[in-house]
């Protein structure tokens, strides 16, 4: 027969078990979004990665053609002041440089003014990362 105590020990114990249970329920569960959150984070890179591969190799591409016209355009515009002109030829060719010089300077600066506003980071994974840890926060404190 069992006695007050031994009740009280038995119902203390599953209690203590359920507890135990229901906290380990909520590391799983926050072990199992951090694990989704991550996946979602590498996801999101390599499709970033992939454009951006994607993009270079045309813009390499393209920048290879327009420097083989670039350069008989530039023979063809420095052989036509030394022709037309009474520029010799060194001159000619300090002109042009000297205009492809400054033409060249407001492409880098244009450039590094575009490179400043792109953002590497995953930020749709992190948002969602930081409301998973608000969410885990508030149940492991009994909110």
């Amino acid at each position: 027969m069992l006695n007050s105590r031994d009740i009280d020990t038995r119902f203390g114990k599953n209690r203590d078990e359920g507890i135990l249970e229901l906290v380990r329920g909520i590391f799983q569960d926050a072990r199992a979004m951090l694990n989704k959150e991550f996946l979602a984070a590498k996801l999101e890179i390599k499709e970033d990665f992939a454009q951006i591969l994607k993009a270079s190799i045309s813009l390499a591409i393209g920048i290879f053609i327009l420097a083989v016209g670039v350069i008989f355009l530039t023979l063809m515009l420095v052989f036509l002041l030394v022709e037309y002109t009474s520029l010799v030829l060194w001159s000619s060719l300090g002109i042009v440089g000297l205009a492809y010089l400054v033409l060249g300077a407001v492409v880098v600066i244009a450039g590094k003014k575009a490179m400043s506003s792109t953002n590497p980071l995953p930020d749709d994974a992190l948002r969602g990362a930081k409301a998973d840890m608000r969410y885990i926060t508030k149940k492991a404190s009994g909110q």
